[in-house]
């Protein structure tokens, strides 16, 4: 999966977790304050995405510095299907 895939199903995930339409997502974008996301609906996106890109990741693995940006979601996403692969 590159980037731009996952950059993508990312802003489909968060669209359909806060039921509107997400503008273009950038790398420097904090999810929490840009995005509005809060911990409950940060978790649905997870879902979300698991469901949608078919992985699995383990709870105890997860570092919230992967979720801070866009950019590091998308990095964190692209890196987790490679290791899945």
């Amino acid at each position: 999966m590159d980037h731009e895939t996952a950059r993508e199903a990312l802003r489909q995930a968060v669209s359909k977790v806060l039921e509107e339409d997400t503008p273009p997502l950038e790398d420097g974008m904090n999810m929490f304050e840009d995005l509005r996301m809060d911990s409950t609906t940060m978790l649905e996106t997870l879902m979300e995405l698991e469901e949608t890109l078919q992985f699995d990741v383990d709870p105890e693995e997860l570092d919230i510095e992967d979720f801070l940006t866009v950019g590091a979601y998308v990095k964190f996403l692209v890196e987790v299907k490679q290791q899945q692969a």
